[in-house]
């Protein structure tokens, strides 16, 4: 009896191993695929990680071994590896909007502190000196002689001689010849 349980027992091992060795590399890789997507939203990064360096030893033996599939087990393969691969990008998209998310919430904070720096005593002051300064120069031009050299300018002008340059500058420019 104890042989028979035993005989049985070796078979069921032999069997075993067997059928786990002879897997093909394509069902392999779907079983990796199958199972990672049955618990990657819950990994953390040492899952990842493990999850990464199993699926690059399968990705670099369908590299080794890519050319003597079937079309089938390449369609298998490439299917496989892109359904992988979106649930990687789907994690990084996840950790970088998580980051950036951090970022947007500390933008309040960082403007209060903006704010809490600026002078507004010294931009006062700054800003009534800059308007002293310019009423100062609007009060020390003396309009009356300002109003009598634009009168002599306007006057030395040669209205004809000006419009005969501007004319013929139209000529020029104009295409008249």
């Amino acid at each position: 009896m104890r042989t028979k349980l035993f005989a049985a027992l070796a078979a069921a091992v032999a069997i075993t191993v067997g059928c786990a060795t002879s897997m093909s590399l394509p069902d392999r890789l779907d079983k990796f695929v199958e199972k990672t997507e049955k618990e990657y939203k819950n990994y953390d990064e040492e899952d990842w990680k493990k999850s990464k360096e199993e699926y690059d030893a399968l990705a670099a033996q369908v590299n080794e071994k890519y050319d003597s599939f079937t079309t089938s087990e390449k369609v298998r393969t490439m299917k496989a590896m892109g359904k992988y691969g979106s649930m990687v990008l789907e994690k990084e998209i996840a950790g970088a909007s998580d980051t950036i998310g951090s970022m947007l919430e500390s933008i309040p904070e960082a403007i209060n502190g903006i704010i809490n720096e600026i002078d507004t005593v010294a931009i006062k002051e700054g800003v009534d000196g800059i308007k002293n300064g310019i009423e100062g120069i609007i009060e020390s031009i003396d309009t009356a002689r300002l109003r009598k050299s634009v009168e002599g300018l306007t006057q030395s002008i040669d209205t004809a001689k000006l419009r005969e340059k501007l004319e013929a500058l139209v000529k020029i420019f104009g295409g008249e010849e």
